[in-house]
């Protein structure tokens, strides 16, 4: 079968599921919630019909270059780095994520410390005093679960979120005082927006950005519903490779772009 008559009919098959999530949004109780859905819906067919065609186009290339580019990799120096990064673990597939990072060796870093104690923007996000509560109440029950003192910290939806209600520089201050250091990202899978992306879609949207910095932070998540997160880890690993990107955790003292 030829790649255009490939393309047509998963383009068929995208157009019919389409049409299937507009008639749910239409008659979903919840209208936001339906919105998202939607928008989803649109967004992962577009990208699953050009990771299809790319992935008809070069069939049967990836698996030998994957593994030539990793085994140069490991005699390259490291001019470029990717920093993995999991908000919001532990999940059903956090030991299967970390069995996949030991066996590829790679480092990264899991912001379930520290992130946020509930994760509920109304609230963390409401005053100052709100902010400072749920990161110290964080800080202090991780410290006693794993006597590890967390100096880095991310904000839930980033420092940029709208959900602030209060200047970002008390924010940062605040942790600056507590020898704290933030870190937000330049490059996403947006899973936990599109949870059931497929994994090529996934590592095609942290590519788009990613390749673009030597220095690259990737936003992912470490949820029960981001199964297709887990399946697009050792790929995306091996692409970052064949670009030569090294990989390591964040830590206070990590050099990034400014």
């Amino acid at each position: 079968m030829s790649v255009k008559r490939k393309i047509r009919k998963w383009g068929r098959r995208a157009a019919l599921w389409m049409g299937i999530c507009l008639f749910g949004c239409l008659y979903a109780p919840h209208a936001r919630e339906a919105e998202v859905t939607f928008s989803c819906a649109v967004k992962r067919t577009k990208e699953n019909t050009e990771v299809m065609r790319q992935g008809v186009e070069s069939e049967g290339s990836a698996a030998g270059e994957s593994t030539a580019a990793a085994d140069l990799n490991s005699e390259s120096p490291a001019k470029k780095v990717a920093y993995l990064t999991f908000d919001d673990g532990p999940s059903t597939h956090s030991d299967e994520l970390l069995d996949i990072l030991k066996e590829e060796n790679v480092k990264a870093t899991f912001f379930l410390g520290l992130h946020s104690y509930s994760h509920v923007y109304k609230q963390i996000y409401s005053s100052v005093d709100n902010f400072r509560e749920d990161l110290w109440k964080l800080k202090t029950y991780l410290y006693h679960i794993t006597g590890v003192s967390c100096d880095i910290y991310r904000f839930p939806g980033g420092s940029s979120t709208t959900q602030m209600k209060f200047p970002l520089k008390e924010g940062e201050k605040y942790l600056e005082e507590k020898g704290i250091r933030y870190f937000d990202w330049n490059a996403t899978a947006e899973d936990a927006v599109c949870v059931q992306s497929a994994p090529g879609v996934l590592m095609a949207r942290v590519l788009k950005d990613a390749l673009k910095h030597d220095r690259a932070v990737i936003l992912m998540h470490d949820l029960n519903c981001c199964k297709t997160t887990l399946n697009a880890v050792r790929p995306l690993i091996a692409r970052l490779r064949k670009e030569d990107y090294a990989f390591d955790r964040l830590t206070k003292d990590s050099r990034l772009e400014e």
